[in-house]
């Protein structure tokens, strides 16, 4: 999405522009030019190879940054990444030095295909490490319009400044460049509120819950025992009534003769 909507940010940028590539540039350094007509090439370092092949492209490139550069790739927009770093190592392409780069794409995609199956416009972005390790990119360079490119460096973003070779008029990315980038900014931070929002409204996942198994313990039991009386013991009763007690048969042989001389009767 970052790389589509860049892609769409600099063709607007293009577009502005009105020549179909750049704003307009500052003069370009008469030494260079010179230096770009030369047909003395071995006089210039080489990034990466050159060779016989058809589609490979060459432009000369001077190092205008104020910082050693010791990475350089370069990749279509049928790449997924960036191949390996077309410096040796241990070189490193030195400030206000001019090398001879050599690029052929190992893969273009569908799109850039015409109908006879000729190469037409492909993106290609040039990838720069620098000696601090920060790195810096240089979008849709312009392989088939330039002899002759200068690199720069404003803050963070790198940028060339070249000579057309369709034209003959000199050209600045720098505009272009400073659009993408405040594009990406743009677009990380919708995607990154977008991507916020996203996790915050996602249901939450169920957790069954772990029920721990009762362990069933017998209840104290309240039940007291009740005291257990024991009953009398039956007697049976006597069948025969006890035989009353006899009464005296004699009565007293004396009566009383009273009970002093006061008596009443004596």
């Amino acid at each position: 999405m970052k790389k589509l909507m860049a892609t769409i940010t600099l063709f607007a940028a293009l577009a502005l522009t009105g020549c179909g590539n750049v704003t307009p540039s500052a003069d370009i350094s008469p030494t260079a030019t010179t230096e770009a007509t030369t047909t003395n090439e071995e006089k210039y370092k080489l990034i990466g190879e050159k060779n016989d092949a058809e589609n490979q492209f060459a432009v000369l490139l001077s190092n205008k940054t104020q910082k050693e550069i010791i990475g350089v790739t370069v990749k279509s927009g049928a790449d997924d990444k960036y191949p390996a770093n077309m410096l040796k190592k241990d070189d490193s392409f030195a400030v206000n030095e001019s090398r001879n780069l050599y690029y052929t794409p190992s893969s273009i995609s569908d799109h850039a295909l015409g109908n006879n199956g000729a190469l037409a416009n492909e993106e290609y972005t040039i990838k720069l490490t620098f000696s601090d390790s920060k790195t810096a990119e240089l979008h849709q360079f312009p392989f088939t319009d330039a002899d002759l490119a200068e690199i720069h460096l404003d803050g963070d973003i790198a940028y060339i400044d070249y000579q057309s070779r369709v034209s003959g008029k000199k050209y600045s990315t720098k505009d272009a460049e400073n659009m993408i980038k405040s594009t990406e900014a743009v677009t990380e931070t919708s995607t990154k509120i977008e991507e916020e929002t996203t996790t915050s409204e996602e249901e939450p996942e169920y957790t069954q819950p772990v029920y721990d198994e009762p362990v069933y313990t017998q209840p104290a039991s309240t039940y007291v025992e009740p005291t257990t009386t024991q009953a009398p013991v039956y007697t049976e009763p006597p069948t025969q009534a006890p035989a009353p007690t006899e009464a005296p048969t004699e009565a007293p042989t004396e009566a009383p003769t009273g009970c002093g001389d006061n008596f009443l009767f004596n």
